[in-house]
């Protein structure tokens, strides 16, 4: 059973629960030990993973709608084509009426959260001074927030204001689930820790790379390689790093680009 812990809340990453079953001395442990092994055990799995699992709540406020447009189409007085840019490609169009079939494979209305969105509370959305009901929106591909009562967002919302009208923001869940296959990693290198502490006999591993006792020697993988590559020198808690970060990953990855749509988070005040 894992810990619950109120004077000594370890710190963790955005929900990561450290599954601590299997270690059997754990209740042998301090409160403020068991505190400090939950955080190194939570920590290190997290940024050994490549910093992506764990759902953090996060509230932002777009700042427009995405609203796709259809081109004015062929001008025939003209005799012109109507340019357009969609996913970032420049198109011709021949209107979208009367047999010219322009499609634009987008909603009328959305805004884009940062992703990945994992989920958005009955009460997370919330627009001039209202919460929107959640039959009123739905996600598309963790990230575009899509409304869909024939209402839209807010073209461009007031950021001078707190609440009321003119006010346009979303609370959510951001983030991967953590597996329970890391939780119980993460439970494993804490109980090593805490024995560390203690001072009792543990598995983890030492600054020594060779030693040698009445003509046997024994060599052992350096420290020092084993952080270099992200693990931490216990087989069974580096086999899950190893099959959740193959390349050794340090962060998610990402893709930059001018496109991004702007949001805005309040981060004080």
């Amino acid at each position: 059973m894992t810990a619950v812990f109120t004077t000594y809340a370890p710190a963790l990453p955005c929900n990561w629960d450290v599954d601590t079953t299997c270690c059997e001395d754990w209740a042998t442990f301090t409160p403020s030990v068991q505190a400090a092994a939950l955080e190194y055990g939570a920590f290190t799995l997290w940024a050994a993973t490549g910093r992506r699992f764990g759902l953090c709540t996060r509230t932002v406020r777009p700042c427009g709608r995405e609203v796709q447009t259809m081109p004015a189409g062929y001008f025939w007085s003209e005799g012109t084509w109507r340019p357009y840019i969609f996913d970032g490609a420049w198109r011709n169009c021949a209107g979208c009426g009367a047999g010219f079939g322009c499609c634009t494979c987008e909603p009328s209305c959305q805004v884009w959260l940062p992703a990945p969105v994992y989920s958005i509370p009955a009460t997370g959305i919330s627009q001039d001074g209202q919460i929107i009901p959640v039959d009123a929106w739905r996600v598309d591909n963790g990230q575009w927030l899509v409304r869909t009562d024939g209402n839209c967002w807010p073209n461009c919302q007031n950021f001078d204001v707190d609440s009321g009208v003119g006010f346009f923001q979303v609370t959510y869940q951001q983030g991967i689930p953590v597996p329970a296959i890391l939780s119980r990693a993460a439970g494993e290198l804490a109980c090593e820790w805490a024995k560390s502490c203690a001072g009792a006999a543990c598995r983890l591993p030492q600054r020594v790379a060779s030693v040698a006792r009445q003509g046997v020697t024994i060599s052992m993988v350096d420290v020092q390689v084993l952080l270099k590559n992200g693990f931490t020198g216990i087989q069974t808690v580096d086999q899950v790093i190893r099959n959740f970060n193959p390349y050794g990953l340090v962060s998610r990855m990402g893709i930059a680009s001018p496109d991004t749509p702007v949001i805005r988070t309040t981060t004080y005040g």
